[in-house]
């Protein structure tokens, strides 16, 4: 072999480690950027995608406890967290958390989870006031199709069967029916 082809593939086989060691992953400080990114409520921002595959368990563990210290009306932030949890599912803790989210109780309006608002129009519609629980059971049923935990799924599915919110319950039903809920 030419001096030329075998500089060709020492250069290809140091490519290929170079390649192999890149993996999409958390960010540095991924806490730092979700907060970033949940101070700006745009749940459209890119890195939701990109950067937040292959959390290690520690981050997730803190993004679980992050959502539980949210405001029950704080839906949009407490949905994200949610949806980038439900990217993420490694362990049985990480099917519990879908669980209990898919169970919660119904939030009653916008302003106070807790009571049902006495203005018109104030009190939300039922998929917005269901939000969380929403991602945390199409996050489970994505998973299940792309080959996940069918019973983690299974599971997170019969908790939606039995939850309070209207909104949760559809979706069950309609992930029962076979339908590919978007």
């Amino acid at each position: 072999m030419t001096r030329g082809r075998w500089a060709a593939l020492s250069l290809l086989a140091a490519a290929a480690v170079l390649l192999a060691t890149i993996r999409p992953g958390p960010p540095p400080g991924a806490e730092a950027v979700l907060d970033e990114i949940l101070a700006s409520r745009d749940d459209n921002d890119p890195r939701l995608d990109r950067d937040f595959l292959g959390l290690p368990d520690g981050t997730k563990r803190r993004f679980r406890d992050k959502y539980r210290a949210l405001p029950r009306e704080r839906l949009n932030e407490r949905g994200t967290i949610v949806y980038l949890l439900g990217r993420n599912l490694t362990a049985p803790e990480d099917w519990a958390f879908l669980r209990e989210v898919a169970a919660e109780p119904p939030c009653l309006s916008l302003a106070d989870c807790a009571r049902p608002s006495a203005e018109p129009g104030a009190a939300g519609d039922d998929v917005t006031l269901a939000y969380p629980a929403l991602v945390a059971v199409r996050q489970a049923a994505r998973a299940a199709r792309e080959g996940g935990s069918k019973e983690g799924a299974r599971l997170v599915l019969d908790a939606a069967r039995g939850s309070r919110a209207a909104a949760v319950t559809r979706l069950a039903r309609t992930l029962d029916a076979g339908a590919t809920a978007p």
